[in-house]
């Protein structure tokens, strides 16, 4: 079983003995974007081996900084200011969403609602940019397919978004769009891709050229 991706074509092919399954897939821009925070930048071509599946978390941006799914408790005050979001954390202790992250309760419910159409702070956290989880893969440098010390995760890596995940589960159509320059999948093909066993480790994945054609 092996990955194939097509950046200039948005396609990702699963290729297993004699069959090939086509998934749409987005990359980065072809070339470097203008992002003030983190510019955008294709996704690299090369070969590469997956290492597995995680949930990821990242102080590089503010919403990602919480996994998805971390349990949230909404403390609502008469006084604005005193309104909060707590989310659990690993001590099962509270941290606040307001100190911690520097997001309001406010920004939280109008996020909320813009993706899932409810004005209320939601039970567990949805916002993480990553989604549930994200697939990781590395270059093979001695050819054993295991990630040893000299080696490392690529900065680039499978995942969905949260507007995808609520596309998904409100029934919508979900609508890919460019990355920063890892790959942007659809919950479902996520999840028909994990059940087929393409993420497993040592699986062989290439990331073509934008120029390249299936």
């Amino acid at each position: 079983m092996e990955l194939h991706f097509y950046p200039g074509q948005n396609l990702l092919i699963l290729h297993n003995k004699s069959t090939y399954e086509r998934f749409e897939a987005w990359g980065g821009p072809s070339s470097m974007g203008t992002d003030p925070h983190m510019a955008e930048e294709p996704t690299w071509p090369g070969t590469y081996i997956i290492h597995g599946t995680q949930s990821y978390i990242t102080p590089t941006w503010p919403m990602s900084k919480i996994k998805w799914g971390t349990q949230l408790m909404d403390r609502p005050s008469k006084k604005p200011n005193e309104s909060d979001v707590w989310y659990k954390l690993k001590s099962g202790k509270w941290g606040s969403v307001k100190k911690d992250i520097g997001i309001s309760r406010s920004y939280l419910m109008k996020l909320n609602y813009d993706l899932y159409g409810v004005r209320s702070i939601p039970k567990s956290w949805l916002f993480n940019d990553f989604g549930p989880l994200v697939i990781r893969w590395f270059k093979d440098i001695n050819g054993n397919k295991r990630l040893d010390k000299n080696e490392r995760l690529s900065g680039q890596m499978f995942h969905t978004t949260p507007i995808n995940e609520a596309q998904q589960k409100r029934g919508f159509p979900v609508n890919l769009s460019n990355s920063h320059g890892c790959i942007h999948l659809k919950p479902a093909d996520r999840d028909k891709l994990l059940s087929m066993g393409a993420f497993k480790p040592e699986t062989l994945f290439i990331v073509r050229k934008y120029n390249e054609r299936f």
